[in-house]
């Protein structure tokens, strides 16, 4: 029994009984049971909620939390679209190949191995490669090929040109995808690009990288003691390593050959157009061989002539005819000393490197047209071409102008 009572404002004349209350219980035990029960609550609801997140995608369960509907994380799944260059690497990574070469070469200290890598890709199913000619050397020479399954065949070098620099090389393998071939004569500036190779050596092989045809018909002065013109620039990363890889259009179609960039800056790389090498290919696959026309001339670039001070009234376009080869086309359709070569064909000639790379479209029997700057007229010759081959020791030719040397015989 407790006793309630008042001592303010008493009042004697009124009659105060004693009323009963239950005790009171302590509010500590409540608390603590109901700490118990949210902890239990909470443990169990994360696990729940981790179940539910683990199978949910990453992208699906940023996306709910973005708009605040998490009752579609376990419903919604990714939906993946392949980009451009995504699209052109998974349909063209199994047609690219690794490629490895021993060869000796002479230092101070005497002969020593030295081995090489590159790229090359597949142009035949039943195992033409192509690459550059300074990755796969010479005529011949053996050769380790790596291929996208991770075996290795070795491969024989079928036909080399240095000049071109381009070498097809096979191997005993039958059943391969092959890339398809676009047209490196239909580009435009700002078009996509994706080469894909081996930079610096294996340990970084089928490296994708992507980026737009910056710039065509590109000169870009002498490599490996050839002048190189007619290129595809790219800004697509090309380093050592990524030679003879393929570049490719956004439909996944070969339009260069990757073979060299320039050191001192950046996204600057340079492909061999493929119409070049395609009708190589074709002969060569076809025949085992191919057996370039030959015109049967040396001669000089006239812009290098131009750079040491001469003036040849061409603009610095064509080739100048330093000698001409007795019983060659070019001395039966009238070629002459001094003659400026300004096109051969629907073409103008701007080098000798690109002269040499128009004679791969033509065989024996065909008939061009040579247009000339001869003193100061032009004059439009025939020609017809035969089975004349260079010799591999040329004869005393014609006289050459004085002072001035070539930088490589025509064939």
């Amino acid at each position: 029994m407790a006793l309630i009572h008042d001592n303010q404002d008493r009042d004697p004349e009124r009659t105060y009984t004693y009323t009963t209350q239950k005790k009171r219980r302590r509010p500590g035990r409540f608390i603590l049971l109901a700490l118990i029960f949210s902890l239990i609550g909470g443990v169990v609801g994360s696990a729940v909620t981790y179940k539910r997140m683990a199978s949910t995608p990453p992208q699906v369960v940023a996306e709910s939390a973005r708009t605040g509907d998490a009752s579609k994380t376990s419903k919604v799944q990714r939906n993946h679209k392949a980009g451009v260059v995504e699209s052109v690497a998974q349909a063209s990574m199994p047609s690219v190949v690794g490629i490895t070469t021993a060869s000796t070469r002479q230092t101070p200290l005497g002969p020593m191995a030295v081995q090489g890598s590159g790229s090359g890709f597949i142009v035949s199913e039943d195992g033409y490669i192509l690459s550059n000619a300074h990755v796969v050397g010479e005529a011949k020479n053996s050769v380790k090929v790596l291929l996208n399954d991770g075996s290795e065949a070795d491969g024989t070098v079928v036909w080399s040109d240095a000049a071109l620099d381009l070498g097809l090389v096979k191997i005993k393998k039958d059943g391969l995808v092959a890339l398809p071939m676009g047209d490196s004569d239909d580009l435009n500036i700002g078009e996509v690009a994706v080469a894909i190779g081996n930079p610096l050596g294996l340990d970084f092989q089928r490296s994708v990288t992507a980026g737009v045809i910056s710039g065509l018909n590109r000169n870009i002065g002498e490599v490996e003691g050839n002048y190189m013109d007619g290129l595809i620039q790219t800004d697509a990363s090309i380093n050592a390593g990524n030679s003879g890889g393929p570049l490719l259009n956004e439909e996944g179609q070969v339009i260069g050959i990757n073979s060299v960039k320039i050191a001192s800056a950046e996204g600057l790389g340079f492909s061999i157009p493929i119409n070049t090498a395609k009708p190589i290919v074709e002969q060569v696959i076809k025949t085992g061989d191919y057996k370039t026309v030959a015109l049967g001339i040396s001669g000089y670039t006239v812009s290098a002539i131009e750079r040491s001070g001469y003036d040849l009234g061409t603009g610095g376009k064509g080739v100048i005819v330093g000698g001409v080869e007795s019983e060659s086309p070019a001395a039966k359709a009238g070629l002459q000393v001094n003659d400026i070569i300004l096109k051969l064909g629907d073409k103008e000639i701007n080098s000798m490197s690109q002269m040499r790379r128009e004679l791969y479209k033509y065989h024996s029997g065909d008939t061009v047209e040579v247009v000339v700057a001869r003193g100061s007229k032009k004059q439009t010759l025939k020609l017809t071409f035969t089975d004349y081959q260079v010799p591999k020791v040329l004869p005393q030719i014609q006289e050459q102008p004085k002072e001035r040397k070539s930088l490589f015989p025509i064939g």
